[in-house]
């Protein structure tokens, strides 16, 4: 049981090297704030603009800015590709306390059978968010050479860019 002032052991460290996984995690942020903005918003777009410095890559945030060119389509699916991860949940995501719900569930009888289906469509989510990143991933394939670049800490406080935090770790 941890204390109850305990939290920073249940989230991960930040990462202290930048790759195409952080720009594509930057870009998912990005593309969620663009259609709910929350706290931090302005934090994270100028975490992921600066990436992009870094790695010279100019991608689509909203339908808007997907321009004519000869990555239109590209950078049309890797939106679409976004959006879609960004909609893909289960009914429990947003949850933090639920006690009362699941009391209630136990209640009427159906406790176990819920809970059963919704750890059967929380395992199918996640296979389908890992492939969504995957298919994000390919995003390194606009980046040719540059796929290949690692920055560190030092290398993103050089360029001024200050990490901001990913929306995975705010409370909905």
């Amino acid at each position: 049981m941890l204390p109850d002032d305990d939290y920073t052991s249940l989230v991960p460290n930040p990462p202290t090297r930048f790759g195409v996984g952080e720009l594509r995690d930057a870009y998912v942020d990005v593309v969620t704030d663009e259609r709910n903005p929350r706290w931090m918003a302005e934090e994270r777009r100028a975490y992921f603009d600066g990436l992009c410095g870094l790695f010279d890559l100019d991608l689509p945030t909203s339908r808007q800015t997907v321009h004519r060119g000869p990555t239109q389509y590209v950078h049309g699916l890797l939106f679409d590709a976004a959006e879609s991860l960004r909609r893909t949940g289960t009914p429990w995501d947003g949850y933090l306390v639920a006690g009362a719900l699941l009391k209630e569930l136990d209640e009427l009888g159906i406790g176990e059978a819920h809970r059963e289906i919704v750890s059967e469509l929380s395992a199918t989510v996640d296979a389908s968010r890992a492939k969504h990143r995957a298919l994000l991933d390919l995003l390194s394939g606009l980046l040719g050479d540059r796929a290949e670049l690692v920055f560190t800490l030092d290398d993103l406080e050089a360029a001024g860019i200050e990490r901001a935090v990913p929306i995975h770790h705010l409370p909905d």
